[in-house]
């Protein structure tokens, strides 16, 4: 369909990432996604949430590659040195475009994943001929090969008469499920002719041509090929507005909950990126986990692991609280695969697997992670608590976490037995985090996130096991005396560590401790772990380094954090060399970790207490947060040098009102809705007021 359509250029920004040419990397290329579907621009594949192929650990079950439709190159007959040519992701917009300027003759070509129509995948060619001749385009899709994860069968849908546009279809089921019971879950692609070469006369008229894919499965509608078709021809019917809808969806997720950093113009555009390609993987009608490659490809097979509880998560709390609650819905539609994993291990309660997809049960390929890389049963339980000291929704805890909580802790209560040589309690065969450990005994990071679990699961849940609180009163933490420093298991040496381990005792599960432990800690591992390690290694060291005053290893920490986000688009990888995993959203979450609650100061004390302790980053000069939710209100933090200013833009109708007390002096301020509060840049407390404490 041809309409006329006026292009509007951005200037690069920290939301608009541009470059003349697209990286020599096609793995570098930006994404396009809508948490349902999403895709890597001009790459020949589509990925659908939640559809998988293969059997359990065997395969193992991974992403169904579907072939892309909608990846559209296209070139002209010009021949012509005057060419300007312009790639550009626009975050703030969920936009890719390609600009082509010959002469008199300009094209745009605009790729997104619609946010609010979620089947679709839209393509946009817009032109201007002002030269005297016709130009010719050519056009051409990136099909790739066939798929070998889904049996398609191609089809067509009838036409009332020879002049309407002709209607493609393939449709089919994964070829293997993931357990022998589960549903052979199908798929159907609904797209429209792609000429392969169009006239353009010359006008001065801009004209638009629209290519629109339409994908449905069988999670959503029996009749996933008519639904598909349906998307496709609603679209079809205005697909003018599709644009303007999409655009706007996307500026009322950032609205809702954003970073903003000024002065540092790198710094920006890779926190923008990194909330944009997590946002891209995740809405929230669509209940499924964070996979660290995201939705757009199939890095470590799209399974979900801790990654989305320890590194994702953690910003989507504070920015995106329903997308959070998302992730751990997840997780408790689960629940059963988890408990019947405990069972066949032997243990009580539920022992979630080290990777998932589908049916929640173990789909790991290597045994010696799933067998012992336990943490992760306390990870999500830790996640949950956060979930509940920032909601404070004691309805979502009864009625949805109770379950996932008593079955953890039942889990850990098997799990850990007393030493009479410990004088506690120890866990035994385990994989830390530092996962090029393998099998040891007491994990100083396992034990206390167990620890954690079962003090969590006591203080919340009734009729509580006093056996929960004994052992966790009890629980051995490995502790060298000595040099006064947590090793990181029993009969550790001081080998080099994978990543990031023992230093998240300090920050994320604050641990008390003093502050010179934690500094010995610091200085302990930090020479000690792989340099060429993940990407949130880096993160996790500047903001343990700067919660101990320690500003200067920080910076140099902090920097070094971000480098595995790769110009122009931004674009994650698991290691700082470009190897490993693509779209590396596990790495994007460490590192907004890094400036909401390092450089941002934003900690969850407990139920009652949101902490505020805030420092511009590096080269900043200033930084904004935007839609903080905290206990149902929404709020701004507006940091500059020296003060910082918090704001109250809305408050659910049921939500408490806020308290903030600056700590030095116990000031007391109520946050009205829209007042501005003005504070010294230093510790805050906020909290929320009972009802008979609210006074005006």
């Amino acid at each position: 369909m041809v309409c006329f359509f006026r292009t509007v250029h951005a200037a690069p920004n920290a939301t608009n990432f541009e470059s003349s040419s697209l990286p020599y990397d096609p793995r570098l290329h930006p994404s396009v996604g809508n948490g349902y579907l999403a895709t890597t621009v001009y790459s020949d594949t589509v990925y659908v949430s939640g559809i998988f192929n293969g059997r359990g650990t065997q395969s193992p079950s991974h992403r169904a590659r579907i072939p892309s439709t909608s990846a559209i190159v296209v070139r002209t007959n010009i021949s012509s040195n005057a060419t300007d040519e312009l790639f550009s992701l626009n975050v703030a917009e969920g936009v890719f475009y390609h600009r082509l300027h010959i002469d008199n003759f300009t094209l745009e070509q605009r790729i997104y994943a619609h946010r609010v129509y979620q089947h679709l995948l839209v393509t946009e060619i817009a032109w201007q001929n002002n030269m005297h001749d016709t130009v010719s385009l050519f056009m051409s899709n990136v099909y790739g090969p066939p798929s070998v994860d889904i049996d398609f069968k191609r089809g067509d849908f009838s036409r009332q008469s020879r002049d309407d546009p002709k209607i493609n279809s393939m449709s089919g089921y994964i070829k293997i499920t993931e357990e022998p019971i589960s549903p052979r879950e199908g798929v159907a692609v609904v797209w429209g002719d792609i000429p392969p070469r169009l006239d353009i006369p010359p006008s001065s008229k801009t004209q638009t041509y629209y290519f629109i894919t339409a994908i449905a499965t069988s999670l959503d509608a029996k009749d996933f090929l008519t639904s598909a078709h349906q998307a496709y021809t609603e679209a079809m019917e205005q697909p003018e507005t599709l644009l303007e809808s999409h655009i706007q969806a996307w500026k009322e997720v950032w609205d809702a909950g954003s970073i903003e950093v000024e002065g540092n113009l790198t710094l920006a555009q890779s926190v923008s990126g990194s909330l944009y390609y997590t946002l891209s993987s995740l809405r929230p009608s669509r209940i499924f986990g964070l996979s660290p490659g995201g939705l757009a490809t199939d890095g470590y097979d799209g399974h979900v692991f801790w990654d989305q509880e320890t590194w994702m998560f953690p910003p989507l709390l504070l920015l995106h609280q329903d997308l959070a609650r998302t992730c751990l819905a997840y997780r408790f539609e689960r629940l059963q695969a988890a408990e019947e994993k405990a069972k066949k291990y032997g243990f009580q309660g539920a022992m979630f697997p080290w990777e998932s997809a589908v049916t929640g049960s173990e789909v790991c390929p290597g045994e010696i992670y799933s067998d012992y890389e336990q943490h992760i049963t306390g990870d999500i339980a830790f996640a949950v608590r956060q979930l509940w000291m920032a909601s404070g929704d004691q309805q979502w805890l009864q009625h949805q976490a109770f379950p996932l909580i008593r079955a953890t802790a039942e889990f850990w209560a098997s799990r850990a037995t007393y030493n009479d040589s410990k004088r506690g309690y120890v866990i035994y065969n385990v994989m830390p985090p530092d996962e090029d450990a393998e099998v040891v005994n007491n994990s100083a990071y396992t034990n206390t996130i167990a620890k954690l679990n079962l003090e969590f699961a006591y203080e919340v849940l009734p009729n509580a096991s006093e056996k929960w609180k004994t052992i966790a009163q009890n629980m051995y933490i490995p502790f060298d005396s000595t040099n006064d420093y947590h090793p990181e298991y029993d009969g550790y040496r001081g080998i080099e560590v994978k990543q990031a381990d023992v230093i998240l005792l300090g920050y994320p599960l604050m641990v008390n401790m003093s502050l010179q432990l934690r500094q010995n800690d610091l200085s302990f591992y930090e020479p000690r772990t792989n340099p060429r390690g993940p990407a949130m290694t880096k993160s996790m060291f500047a903001i343990n380094w700067l919660d101990i005053g320690e500003n200067s290893k920080a910076e140099k920490s902090f920097n070094a954090s971000y480098v595995n986000a790769k110009v122009p688009f931004m674009v994650w990888t698991e290691g700082a060399d470009g190897g490993g995993a693509v779209n590396f959203i596990t790495g994007a979450g460490g590192f907004l970790q890094s400036i909401l609650s390092g450089y941002g100061g934003l900690r969850l004390r407990n139920e009652r207490q949101l902490q505020f302790n805030p420092k511009l980053p590096p080269g900043c000069t200033g930084l904004n947060f935007v839609g903080i939710d905290y206990h149902g209100n929404s709020i701004d933090f507006v940091v500059g040098s020296s003060h910082s200013q918090i704001i109250v833009t809305a408050r659910q109708e049921s939500a408490p009102v806020l308290q903030l007390t600056v700590l030095s002096s116990q000031e007391k301020y109520r946050l009205k809705i829209r007042e501005k509060i003005k504070v010294s840049n230093e510790p805050i407390i906020i909290n929320p007021l009972n009802t008979n404490e609210v006074i005006w």
